[in-house]
């Protein structure tokens, strides 16, 4: 299935919006939680610049047109402007990077150092065949005469995919031993770690489809940059989701505790003792320490101080 240069933009603005909101959901978490900045904190604040920059030059690759669509005569820009066309071909191998490094830096923070190496070796390989699939690179944006079928950058495609579908088994892999030693446990820390690999299955899912619908299309440029972009948002929102679930679950633990402490009113407790009050029983509290019964056998504790006033 082809998509239309204003599909390709919408579905940008779209998942660089959605991308962005969980990479800045991530930065307010680990800020509130008071978190060391340490290199995690670099690599999501990096993410956030790769994807700003991307959302700007899609959009001119996309007004622009490339060498590739060209060669179709594409009906959303002039075939006989060779200079835009020119750019449009750069600015494409820009973005072609610039997605690939969004993606891998959403891995980096899954890694562990056996799978370091693969990681860099694969992020330079994929790199290195966006730049050099066409040679000289003014293959790119050669119109007349024919470049030949290097301008639809399918060796890149594949390389891509192939490499993000190998780190997401490695993923996997890695959880696999975790979900093992969950027996015992209750079935809330299996669904957690099930979720991991539902997560990472679902990424292979969207990488295949992209590699099917790109293929269909002839590898048309918005085809490209539209599955570009659902790959950057899965790859964020599978990398950081777990980050932002455990940001959440300690936040609501600690406004659980600070409600227990208001409902405890221990202040009032010390301040009648120093006043000298007769020594009543200390009502018992619920074991939550937040529960209504817990705040009323309070109330009904302070009644019978003020009776025996």
């Amino acid at each position: 299935m082809r998509f239309s240069a204003e599909q390709a933009k919408d579905a940008n603005y779209a998942c660089a919006a959605f991308t962005l909101v969980i990479l800045l959901a991530r930065v307010a978490g680990s800020r509130r939680r008071q978190r060391p900045i340490d290199l995690s904190f670099f690599l999501v604040v990096l993410s956030i610049l790769v994807v700003v920059a991307r959302i700007i030059v899609v959009y001119y690759y996309l007004l622009y047109g490339t060498g590739s669509d060209a060669l179709r005569d594409a009906e959303y820009f002039n075939t006989h402007n060779l200079d835009q066309i020119k750019k449009g071909s750069i600015l494409s191998l820009v973005a072609r990077v610039l997605i690939t490094t969004s993606c891998w830096l959403q891995w980096v923070s899954w890694m562990i150092k056996l799978t370091w190496a693969a990681t860099g070796a694969s992020f330079v390989a994929v790199v290195l065949v966006t730049l050099l699939e066409c040679r000289p690179l003014r293959l790119y944006w050669q119109v007349e005469p024919d470049p030949g079928s290097c301008v639809k950058s399918y060796a890149q495609l594949l390389l891509q995919c192939a490499a993000n579908i190998v780190l997401d088994l490695m993923l996997l892999a890695i959880s696999y031993p975790i979900l093992v030693h969950c027996k015992g446990r209750d079935w809330k820390q299996h669904l957690r770690v099930g979720t991991l690999f539902v997560f990472g299955t679902f990424c292979i899912i969207v990488t295949s489809l992209r590699l099917a619908s790109i293929y269909d299309a002839s590898s048309a440029q918005p085809t490209r940059s539209l599955w570009a972009s659902i790959q950057m948002l899965t790859s964020t929102f599978v990398a950081n989701a777990p980050t932002i679930y455990g940001d959440l679950q300690t936040a609501k633990r600690k406004k659980s505790e600070a409600v227990a402490r208001r409902t405890s009113l221990p202040e009032v407790w010390r301040r009648d003792s120093e006043a000298g009050c007769p020594d009543l029983p200390l009502p018992e509290r619920a074991a939550t320490h937040s529960s209504i019964q817990s705040r009323k056998e309070w109330f009904d504790h302070l009644e019978d101080i003020d009776d025996v006033r």
